[in-house]
């Protein structure tokens, strides 16, 4: 039997899947329910619509910011960004294969390729390669993503909505990716991201891009986000469940609509697999959300 779009993999921090169950539909309305495990076992239990709505009332009730990531999370893009660079590298001569390639979905571009090119590049020709191979990519990207043929578009139709409702409900909304800062803004541009969200950010803005924190932390700075445990991130990479980890964000949320498995995710630290970002349930709405007296002290 096919699985319902919007089940969602709940990992388990017992043997007992039940027990997770049981937590989910007892705990408050009120209360964000943490389906953390402690576990990297990759178990887990499948919800049928009607348990997966009772057993996530009050997920994003506590959340103050989501933080998603694009290609893969909120871009359907078809993985086009992984088979350019992909192929990019092997027309200057690396040698990159299918699975030596996958476990770098998420990272800064530049790492990739100086990954794959330190051990063949003399020390001295490594970084003109690596900004040649680079100047490559950008070009190569920019024609599949923007010319008259390009499919790429929202997740799903609905995300526009999905987005407008979370920030109607007291969520603000910040996209954070390892595209460089053109390609990002030229995305937000053609897409109509503009409206939808409150922030944005690319790993070329930081020290480090994912897994490292910074594009998290620089985000609640810039949107006036207090604490990490009011924030979720949301990505569909193992790169990006960690990034979600360093930042201690409250919540982790893997989606299975990019790159990596719910077992991948679940054992880099996710605390809930959703299919996509569009079936993660929508909280009460909360008015006033955020409202601090100034410091005055």
């Amino acid at each position: 039997m096919a699985m319902p779009k919007n089940i969602l993999k709940l990992a388990s921090a017992t043997a007992h899947a039940g027990g997770v169950l049981e937590q989910a539909l007892t705990a408050s309305a009120s209360t964000a329910v943490h389906l953390s495990t402690t576990a990297s076992t990759g178990r887990g239990v499948q919800l049928t619509p009607r348990f997966l709505r009772k057993a996530s009332k009050g997920l994003l009730q506590d959340i103050d910011l989501m933080v998603c990531d694009m290609a893969g999370t909120t871009v359907e893009e078809g993985g086009q960004v992984y088979e350019t660079l992909q192929e990019v590298m092997v027309a200057d001569g690396l040698v990159v294969s299918n699975e030596a390639m996958h476990p770098w979905h998420g990272a800064k571009k530049e790492a990739v390729i100086a990954h794959f090119a330190h051990e063949t590049t003399p020390a001295h020709e490594l970084n003109a390669r690596i900004n040649r191979i680079g100047d490559a990519f950008l070009e190569t990207v920019k024609t599949k993503y923007f010319d008259a043929d390009s499919k790429v578009t929202f997740i799903r139709p609905d995300l526009p909505h999905y987005l407008t409702e979370l920030r109607n409900r007291g969520i603000k909304v910040a996209l954070d990716t390892g595209y460089p800062p053109e390609i990002q803004k030229a995305l937000i541009d053609a897409l109509g991201f503009e409206p939808l969200i409150d922030g944005y950010i690319s790993a070329y803005q930081v020290k480090e891009g994912r897994p490292y924190p910074y594009m998290i932390h620089q985000l609640m700075e810039q949107l006036g986000v207090e604490s990490t445990r009011a924030v979720c991130k949301v990505g569909d990479s193992v790169r990006d469940i960690e990034e979600g980890r360093n930042a201690g964000c409250g919540l982790v949320v893997g989606v299975l609509s990019g790159a990596d498995d719910a077992d991948s995710m679940l054992a880099a630290g996710a605390d809930i697999i959703a299919n996509c970002l569009t079936d993660l349930p929508l909280p009460s709405k909360v008015y006033g959300k955020g409202v601090r007296l100034p410091d005055l002290s």
